[in-house]
């Protein structure tokens, strides 16, 4: 298996005959292919790239002997499931029966792709796009590519490489703060990474100047400044993003999910990732809200709920919203 950020390299000095992109993060699966049509010279654009409408060994087998009219290479592409799924709580004779099937099935499958993998001559690279690789791993002649959602400093570590690439500096610092903006969402950090490369520095006050903060990362921000009791800077924030064109209301709902992430978080003994899938969320939002956490006792996050759940009502009763806004940072910051 190779990572995600190896994979430039791996493809300068190797010839897969397949290729398997897995993992759970979309952008990530999709700047992979795009480095596989880049590495082979083939242009993803309806012509160049064969998609078979259906998933089947014959199709697949058919696509990757038929040369290419417009490359040397001929690259073909498996969007859909190849493997049947085994169903996971499998309870009664009849499931069971089907798990047995299903697993018959994959291991004819998994035969007849080392079939057709051992006949490879170089003429084809056939990409699986799949969310897990568990039945893809030993095969002969395919790779495997984790495509799971990067950590921060793999996330750091591709905007540096992108500016080498693109002949503008960036250091780790600055790419750090890009990544904090964005809050580590890959599609976005490519964005806006572009976008000051485009501008032709990538500074300190650049990425202030002209990245976009994720709204959850400006209420972490706020958070920090009522945390830290500086009325001033939260208050300037908060006017910051109404200016903006940011709802009051809508800002709430941002600071409320917030403080109970972060008081769930204070409460709980669970690893940061188990409790983004719990709630949803990005694993950097979890993080957020750790940090935070660390500045507070249990009772005071309760009692900073209560102050929210008193907010809440008074916005229901029509009160004007950025009384109310007005109000609850103040009340956040007695803490």
């Amino acid at each position: 298996m190779i990572k995600f950020l190896e994979m430039r390299e791996k493809l300068q000095t190797n010839d897969y005959a397949a290729l398997c992109l897995f993992g759970n993060d979309s952008w990530v699966k999709r700047r992979a292919l795009a480095n596989v049509c880049e590495s082979y010279g083939v242009a993803d654009d309806g012509f160049g790239v064969d998609r078979p409408e259906s998933s089947t060994l014959e199709e697949l087998s058919l696509a990757c002997f038929t040369p290419s009219m417009f490359n040397p290479k001929k690259l073909v592409v498996c969007e859909q499931p190849f493997f049947p799924e085994k169903k996971e709580d499998a309870f009664g004779d009849k499931a069971k029966a089907e798990n047995k099937r299903v697993a018959e099935r994959t291991a004819e499958l998994k035969e007849g792709l080392a079939k057709l993998l051992a006949q490879a001559d170089g003429s084809f690279c056939l990409v699986f796009l799949a969310d897990s690789d568990k039945n893809f791993v030993g095969l002969q002649g395919l790779e495997t590519v984790d495509c799971n959602k990067l950590d921060k400093q793999s996330i750091i570590k591709w905007i540096v490489s992108l500016g080498r690439r693109k002949h503008v500096a960036i250091d780790n610092l600055c790419a750090d703060r890009i990544a904090s903006y964005c809050l580590q969402d890959m599609s976005r950090v490519a964005v806006e990474t572009q976008k000051l490369i485009d501008y032709g520095e990538v500074t300190l006050e650049s990425i202030e100047m002209l990245v976009h903060k994720d709204a959850e990362y400006a209420i972490f921000d706020l958070s920090g400044a009522i945390a830290n009791k500086n009325a001033s800077r939260a208050m300037e924030i908060y006017r910051g993003l109404v200016a903006r064109g940011e709802e009051p209301r809508a800002l709430f709902a941002l600071i409320y999910n917030f403080y109970r992430r972060v008081y769930y978080v204070k409460t709980s003994s669970f690893s940061t990732e188990e409790i983004a899938a719990y709630l949803g969320v990005k694993p950097a939002s979890v993080g957020f809200a750790r940090e935070t956490a660390e500045r507070y006792k249990p009772m005071q996050l309760k009692r900073a709920l209560d102050f929210l759940a008193l907010a809440d009502a008074r916005l229901k009763a029509f009160v004007d919203e950025n009384e109310v806004m007005n109000i609850l940072i103040m009340q956040l910051i007695s803490l």
